[in-house]
């Protein structure tokens, strides 16, 4: 890589830390300009959050139904409940984890809205999940949450008209709490885990960290990325090396494993392409069914960035490997 390259990959500039020595110039200059400048920022990050969608078209057109799936103190989480087209009960029901480093993200922003309608539109119901941030809780207590939305799910499924097929599916953080939920509960031979996997047919992993470790590594230059993990995990990996582990699926894995999609793209600036390589090249290693599609251009979030052909492709791909679980079960 040339000078150039490794500047651009910078931990400075990967993280725009350089806007800071700038606004605190203008700041020193012009305070009013300084304020124009701040909220100029501000702005263009909610245009990009709100413009954020598939390039494909959606089909699914119906609206959500919202429900609590979990009261815990003061809080209650909820789930949005996606049928699919025509009000029917689906070929599955996609459990779906949005993304945002353990720390931020909603199920009703603007480009997993854009993956609820898509994934409606192909003939499944999806519910899309909240879960407590990590700013207050703990990494378990968030996978907890997954695990009891799923429960949720396969409880309530006849009374909400979904199919008693399950496909756990994440984006980022998220895609780590599916792969944790199937992981861990396969690891373990033991009547909870096998009544936490029932009639879960696989997992859809877009940009997951497979090894939290992955996240600290030189080649991320990420401190959103390494923020969200070290609040998640409450400590570092050089302080609690065995914790890291204990939630990094990747090393949870076994042959009992079901099916797993990941997707990633080559050129991720917040979780290594490396993570997912590592996973897949495990569920290999131990004979489990699985499928890596890779955007050799695609940074973090691609799917709703990018309108190429090979975006298209792999949402499309997506859907087959969904589909292909549902046959097969």
């Amino acid at each position: 890589m040339n000078k150039f390259g490794r500047l651009k990959n910078s931990w400075l500039i990967s993280n725009r830390h350089y806007l800071v020595p700038v606004f605190l110039i203008i700041a020193v200059v012009n305070a009013g300009i300084a304020a124009v400048f701040a909220a100029a920022v501000f702005g263009v990050w909610v245009v990009n959050i709100l413009r954020a969608r598939l390039p494909i078209d959606p089909g699914g057109t119906g609206m959500p139904e919202t429900l609590i799936y979990k009261k815990i103190g003061g809080s209650e989480l909820r789930l949005d409940v996606w049928r699919a087209t025509g009000g029917t009960e689906g070929l599955a029901t996609v459990v779906f984890a949005h993304g945002g480093g353990w720390i931020s993200g909603a199920r009703n922003q603007p480009n997993n809205l854009s993956w609820c309608r898509f994934l409606s539109g192909r003939g499944f119901s999806v519910v899309s999940i909240d879960y407590r941030f990590a700013y207050a809780h703990h990494m378990s207590e968030i996978v907890e949450d997954f695990s009891d939305a799923v429960e949720f799910v396969r409880d309530n499924a006849a009374g909400y008209n979904l199919s008693h097929k399950i496909i756990l599916m994440g984006l980022s953080a998220g895609g780590h709490l599916a792969l944790c939920h199937a992981a861990f509960n396969t690891a373990v031979d033991q009547p909870e885990a096998a009544a936490a996997m029932k009639d879960v047919l696989g997992v859809v992993a877009y940009y997951a960290p497979s090894d939290l470790k992955d996240l600290f590594s030189p080649d991320d230059k990420s401190f959103f990325a390494r923020f969200g993990a070290g609040t998640a995990m409450k400590s570092l990996p050089r302080f609690d090396s065995a914790a890291y582990e204990a939630y990094s699926p990747v090393n949870r894995f076994t042959a009992g494993m079901v099916p797993v999609l990941a997707v990633h793209g080559r050129q991720d600036e917040v979780v290594p392409y490396i993570s997912s390589v590592k996973m897949v090249k495990k569920l290999k290693e131990m004979g489990v069914q699985c499928r890596f599609l890779v955007h050799k251009t695609g940074t973090h979030g691609f799917e709703v960035r990018l309108k190429d052909y090979r975006t298209t492709m792999i949402l499309e791909e997506t859907v087959r490997f969904m589909k292909a679980l549902c046959s097969d079960n």
